[in-house]
């Protein structure tokens, strides 16, 4: 049985790597959407860990032009973000590389609080593994982790346009990535949808989970 570690490149999934780094492989699926932060914070964790990361990208290409070509936006219930360009990707990476007789442990970064995001694979070939809910360990507590190693913390991985940004996300988009909130409120605008896709309104969240749509 192959390991293999699903990597987002946010908090947990760094502090996970630096906690344990003997994978098989690594792998983050990119949507070509993340935010700009994110693929800095890859270049400079790859060169300070000297840890290979294989990047896999999905057959339709950029999420974002995905979406706008679909007249479509990503919504709760229906997030093509996770099937067609996190799992559905690593898995055909693997499959393709290790044949179909391969079996895989897939390990995945969520923090202790979000337990309840667990779930067992759909597939017989990969048994899902969440190292940081076994040794309990908070975001906290892993943001401490990455900082004690002497590394910068990277900030919640996600699509610039996921519909699960905190309003104090939103507007921090607004702030600091003018272009691409621009890109965003387009999206939204070209959708048939009729939802709102930008929420500046509510309640903050604290405990707001980096994007897990890597999910294996």
């Amino acid at each position: 049985m192959k390991q293999i570690a699903s990597f987002g490149c946010g908090v947990d999934s760094v502090a996970g790597l630096l906690l344990k780094s003997d994978y098989d492989e690594i792998i983050f699926s990119d949507t070509g959407s993340e935010m700009p932060q994110t693929y800095a914070y890859m270049d400079y964790f790859e060169k300070k860990s000297g840890l290979k990361i294989t990047k896999v990208k999905s057959k339709h290409g950029n999420i974002y032009d995905y979406y706008f070509g679909k007249k479509a936006q990503p919504t709760k219930f229906m997030r093509d973000c996770t099937g067609k360009f996190k799992i559905s990707v690593i898995r055909n990476y693997l499959r393709k590389k290790y044949g179909k007789k391969e079996t895989f442990e897939m390990n995945i970064f969520v923090d202790h609080s979000e337990f309840h995001r667990m779930r067992e694979s759909d597939v017989q070939y990969i048994k899902n593994k969440y190292p940081l809910v076994e040794q309990k360990l908070s975001r906290e507590q892993l943001k401490e982790i990455i900082k004690s190693k002497g590394y910068e913390v990277p900030i919640k991985s996600g699509c610039f346009f996921c519909m699960f940004q905190s309003p104090k996300a939103w507007l921090n988009l607004k702030q600091t990535q003018p272009e691409l909130w621009e890109k965003a409120k387009a999206l939204e605008k070209n959708s048939t949808m009729k939802l709102p896709l930008i929420n500046l309104k509510g309640k903050d969240s604290q405990t707001l989970f980096e994007c897990g749509c890597f999910n294996g």
